[in-house]
């Protein structure tokens, strides 16, 4: 299963942006360069120099700064390429235009060509970026629910494939409402990523985490018995209940998680393994919550 998150969802929301508005503005210099080859009106002197593509307005943002966010997406370094090649080709089409020179159909083709490529692939990274950030929960970083069929799908497969056991878990954070009346909703926010950066912090990069809904999440754990999926559980169940989660300007709270565990069946679809696991959880609530309960089996006592 791919288990990678973006990094940062809002950063690449942010250079989603700052990608639309950029295209945008180069949409803008193509008009006018238009405007210049063919009313033979005066263009814009940096365009006939060897670095304009640093000078425009989509260069300043693609060279003035580092994007970490955008390097390793596929694309971004060709968006780069191109981009320097609408230049050069721009740049050699003014100057031949300034000395009265005839511009061939072939030059002019290879400038429109690569505008065109260029304006492709800027939109190939844009659909990337969306189909990542459409996948994530926002508050969170971690995967969310619309992602999460499909995701375990290919887990289930994947498992009958290798005879390797999987199982799952339904995390519930306890008297979570509490929190959102006693300190607010901003509160509440901070406790859901505290308890998220722990899950993905002490999970191997191999399971996955998804917002269910609201403060319950489901954990996928690939290649692990019921046994070795309990301990695992029982230390994240630990460390949480111990994490102080410092609130701006209202001090510190602990809070605590019930767990609710079940084995994938290669049998049964994943909606069934999910009501397991679900079952599983509403028996650690029963018993007191900060549990570990696993489906068909007694609770233990932390």
């Amino acid at each position: 299963m791919q288990t990678s998150l973006p990094a940062n969802t809002a950063e690449l929301l942010n250079a989603l942006r700052e990608l639309d508005a950029g295209i945008h503005k180069h949409s803008s210099w193509l008009k006018a360069l238009h405007r210049s080859l063919v009313c033979n009106s005066a263009s814009n002197r940096e365009d006939t120099l060897a670095d304009a593509h640093c000078r425009c307005q989509f260069g300043l943002w693609y060279y003035g700064q580092p994007h970490p966010e955008l390097q390793e997406e596929g694309g971004f370094e060709t968006i780069g390429t191109l981009h320097q090649s609408v230049h050069d080709h721009a740049r050699a089409l003014l100057l031949k235009s300034r000395d009265g020179q005839m511009i061939s159909p072939d030059e002019y083709n290879q400038f429109m060509d690569a505008a065109l490529q260029f304006k492709f692939e800027v939109g190939k990274l844009q659909a990337n970026i969306i189909n990542q950030v459409c996948v994530v929960d926002h508050l969170t970083g971690v995967w969310n629910r619309s992602s999460m069929q499909h995701k375990l799908e290919e887990e289930h497969e994947r498992m009958k494939r290798n005879d390797q056991s999987c199982c799952i878990c339904m995390m519930d954070l306890d008297n979570f409402k509490q929190v959102n009346d006693a300190y607010g909703h901003p509160a509440g926010d901070m406790v859901l990523q505290a308890a998220t950066q722990l899950l993905n912090n002490g999970l191997r990069k191999y399971d996955s985490v998804f917002r269910y809904g609201g403060e319950e999440f489901l954990l996928c754990l690939p290649s692990t018995t019921i046994e070795d999926a309990q301990a695992l559980m029982e230390r994240l169940r630990s460390e949480l209940a111990a994490l102080p989660i410092k609130l701006k300007g209202k001090g510190t709270l602990h809070v605590s998680a019930s767990f609710g565990l079940a084995t994938m069946n290669p049998d049964e679809n994943i909606a069934s393994t999910i009501e397991h696991a679900d079952h599983a959880l509403l028996c650690a609530k029963a018993n007191g919550r900060n549990l570990v309960c696993i489906w068909n089996m007694e609770p233990e006592a932390p």
